[in-house]
């Protein structure tokens, strides 16, 4: 098997990769081919790696390149974890956001700032599915880049190449289900829990007792409701705060982080919006990260500390159950609609469970939405085609009438006049987008 992991000088997700690969599968007469624009990050990473693989006896081919396409052919798996410039662009859209009043708009995933990182992501995504698709065409891609609902549509809809995206946010917790069992007083090992909808924006479906059977659905509403929060931090108390006016407003259980949920809606005044880049450690962090890699790489610190800080996604677990034919059952994926969730027209993207049966992957018919979640789901995915598209076609036109649609772009003149300022100081990033005029007409 040849995986080729695309944004391999990542902080934390990419030794999740290698450990999930070398420590936990033990991927023996296998390959990896780490892929990024930062050599001497993926470097250093490929060295620590093949330090591991060593004292571990698992012989894997590890090397590294900034050349996907030196990398590409030959592939089962592309995984792909990279935003390009992220940090940098992000603080240029907020500069122009605050300018325009719309400094609530400088999000990751929705509204005006999700927007343009989707457009520099869906640039770069779809730059390696054309490659992909010349090189590998039979390689699945498997996406951990954000904003996913929006990437994984344009794979989707716009190249021949199969992908599906990786994103546990609503698991809330590195080893499964945890915030949402804890609010009464369970593990996610004492029930079983079923949610769906969309990337950043899922909800909470069936919650069981594994023992008994139990339908749990009553108490843990009852406790969002009023419940005794008393015993919760404050962090846990603010979001149980949103989740219950989202209760009683749209008649659901947000799965997940509700700041990220929110990006998805209007301003609401009890939400923290982003100031600073949405992105793992700060520059002296990477510093001395990237020195720890090389003294893993030179046999002088000890390698466990390269997998510290874990990734709560897997995707090569995927992987693996694909390439072997084996059977596995995944909690959240990002993938088609084909039958798995009423309400979303079929083929759009929905985060739902999978199951893979002899290497083929299914995604889990779950019950329907509460309506007020499922009319809201709706128009959101509609807001991610739209996106996907004018990402692809450069089409300014169909971004400013995105933005008419858009719940979340609220001040839409403000965002119009934003928009065409944001647009032109990415160019170079987003050159699809050059041969127009910034006309909405």
């Amino acid at each position: 098997m040849k995986i080729v992991l695309i944004g391999a000088g990542s902080y934390v997700f990419a030794p999740t990769v290698l450990e999930d690969a070398i420590v936990k599968h033990k991927l023996a007469d296998s390959e990896i081919v780490l892929v990024d624009l930062n050599l001497e990050a993926v470097r250093a990473m490929a060295e620590a790696a093949r330090r591991v693989s060593a004292e571990l006896n698992v012989p894997i081919a590890i090397s590294y390149t900034a050349d996907r396409a030196e990398a590409l052919p030959g592939a089962d798996y592309v995984i792909v974890s990279a935003s390009p410039q992220g940090a940098k662009r992000w603080a240029m859209d907020y500069e122009v956001l605050k300018n325009f009043g719309l400094a609530d708009q400088a999000r990751e995933c929705g509204g005006l700032g999700g927007m343009l990182n989707a457009f520099r992501s869906i640039t770069l995504i779809m730059d390696i599915c054309r490659d992909m698709e010349r090189l590998c065409p039979n390689a699945r891609l498997l996406d951990v880049t954000n904003p996913m609902p929006r990437v994984v549509t344009a794979v989707e809809r716009f190249s021949s190449i199969q992908g599906m995206g990786f994103c546990n946010i609503a698991h809330l917790g590195e080893n499964g289900y945890t915030f949402l069992p804890q609010l009464l007083g369970r593990t996610g090992a004492d029930v079983e829990i079923v949610t769906a909808g969309l990337n950043h924006f899922a909800w909470l479906l069936e919650m069981k007792d594994k023992a008994t059977g139990e339908d749990l659905m009553p108490a843990i509403r009852q406790y969002v409701l009023d419940g005794d929060w008393s015993g919760q931090p404050e962090h846990a108390q603010i979001e149980l705060k949103i989740m219950r006016r989202w209760l009683l407003e749209y008649g659901g259980i947000a799965a997940g982080s509700v700041h990220h949920h929110a990006e998805y809606l209007p301003v609401q005044a009890d939400v923290r919006y982003a100031d600073v880049p949405p992105y793992h450690g700060d520059e002296s962090t990477r510093r001395a990260w990237m020195q720890m890699l090389q003294d893993i790489g030179a046999g002088q610190a000890d390698w466990r500390g390269m997998f510290e800080h874990k990734s709560w996604e897997h995707p090569l677990d995927v992987a693996l159950a694909l390439h072997e034919g084996s059977d596995r059952e995944i909690d959240i994926v990002n993938v088609p609609n084909r039958g798995c969730l009423q309400g979303i027209p079929e083929g759009r993207i929905v985060e739902v469970p999978l199951s893979i049966q002899g290497g083929v992957p299914v995604g889990v018919a779950v019950p329907a939405l509460p309506e007020g979640v499922s009319s809201l789901c709706a128009i959101l995915s509609e807001v991610h085609e739209m996106v996907a598209e004018a990402a692809v076609k450069g089409d300014r036109k169909l971004a400013h009438r995105t933005i008419d649609f858009d719940p979340a772009i609220t001040d839409k003149a403000a965002a119009h006049a934003a928009f065409d300022r944001m647009i032109e100081l990415h160019l170079d990033l987003l050159p699809q987008f050059a041969v127009q005029s910034s006309s909405r007409n």
